[in-house]
């Protein structure tokens, strides 16, 4: 058993005593698929009996996204980590969970469960354990994915072990939309807020309002409660992967070193591949991003040195660089009918 499980059986056993609702955001649509990326925050949470734990224990939680990758069964992508900060209600963490998701149709299910945790405990240790690896949870997402299972099937045991119950939990299923229905009363893939209220019965109208949760207009009292912000979006803000990057680099000191070898060639063709192939981008961001890092290894081959923009876009890239100088937009002429053979002549 992994955790997400065990949160999963603790939630179906709970649903008659918490109340779950789902705040969409303004003027959001559904994200169809192969058209854009999801990925999941913590946005705010309050726990009202905090103040009444011991000195070293500390509300920890553990969440992600499953959905179908590579077109196999679904993957979680979970992590684990210690909220210290909850103290108050009204406190907005926006927190990553996950990365972005590329979304390929399919079930989607969103989770999250608090666990009291000891800091000085077994749970404690393997807390911190799992916090210190988080960042492996990125791309190539599917060794991430790997990775978290091996740390959920950890954790779970230690669970077991202490028979340890969530404080509060929520599971939340979404399918695609399904083109020309309405999807009236269907949970469609889409941004928005998931809220879950330690109640039976719902406490009022619930909204968000700047990032906050809002029962009847007004901050909640009394119950616990935890927010999570699912992101869907078009566009990523995070386009060069790791290994996408230490080929650039190495491709650019390739040639700068000693021209324009076998050994370059080799690694610019592995770079424009690997982006023209790579499961973590949508099908046209994966021609995009080829483009882009074809671009941007021939920059080099061009001038023959680093550019002052170059140096500056591998020391901070931001999206909005990236766009400028070389990756195309989605609707570009150029991408029609673009071939990977193309790219690599």
């Amino acid at each position: 058993m992994t955790v997400w499980q065990r949160i999963e059986s603790w939630f179906h056993a709970a649903s008659e005593h918490v109340t779950v609702g789902f705040v969409p955001e303004e003027s959001a649509t559904a994200l169809a698929p192969y058209e854009g990326y999801i990925r999941l925050f913590v946005a705010e949470g309050f726990l009202a009996d905090r103040r009444s734990w011991a000195a070293d224990q500390y509300p920890a939680l553990h969440g992600g996204v499953s959905l179908s990758f590579l077109g196999g069964q679904p993957l979680a992508f979970t992590t684990m980590a210690g909220q210290s900060a909850w103290l108050a209600p009204g406190v907005t963490l926006s927190e990553p969970i996950t990365p972005l998701l590329p979304y390929g149709g399919g079930t989607v299910s969103v989770q999250a469960g608090l666990y009291r945790v000891s800091e000085k405990g077994p749970l404690g240790t393997a807390v911190q354990i799992a916090g210190g690896l988080a960042g492996l949870v990125a791309p190539p997402l599917a060794a991430a994915a790997t990775i978290a299972t091996k740390l959920s099937e950890g954790i779970d045991r230690i669970l077991g072990d202490l028979g340890e119950q969530p404080v509060l939990g929520v599971h939340w299923t979404m399918v695609a939309p399904v083109p020309g229905t309405p999807g009236s009363g269907v949970r469609t893939v889409r941004a928005g807020h998931l809220v879950v209220i330690n109640s039976p019965e719902p406490p009022g109208a619930l909204s968000i309002e700047d990032g906050r949760l809002r029962v009847d207009g007004r901050p909640p009292t009394g119950a616990d409660f935890l927010v999570l912000r699912i992101e869907c979006r078009a566009e990523r803000d995070d386009w060069r992967f790791p290994e996408l990057a230490q080929l650039i680099d190495r491709a650019g000191e390739e040639y700068l070193r000693r021209g324009e070898t076998q050994t370059f060639r080799d690694l610019r063709s592995d770079a424009v591949v690997r982006a023209w192939c790579s499961p973590d981008l949508t099908p046209l961001d994966r021609k995009r991003v080829a483009v882009l890092v074809a671009g941007e290894i021939d920059e080099v081959r061009r001038l023959g040195v680093v550019s002052d923009e170059d140096q500056a876009l591998d020391e901070d890239r931001t999206l909005e660089e990236a766009v400028a100088l070389r990756l195309p937009s989605r609707d570009a002429p150029e991408l029609d009918g673009l071939r990977l053979a193309d790219l690599l002549a």
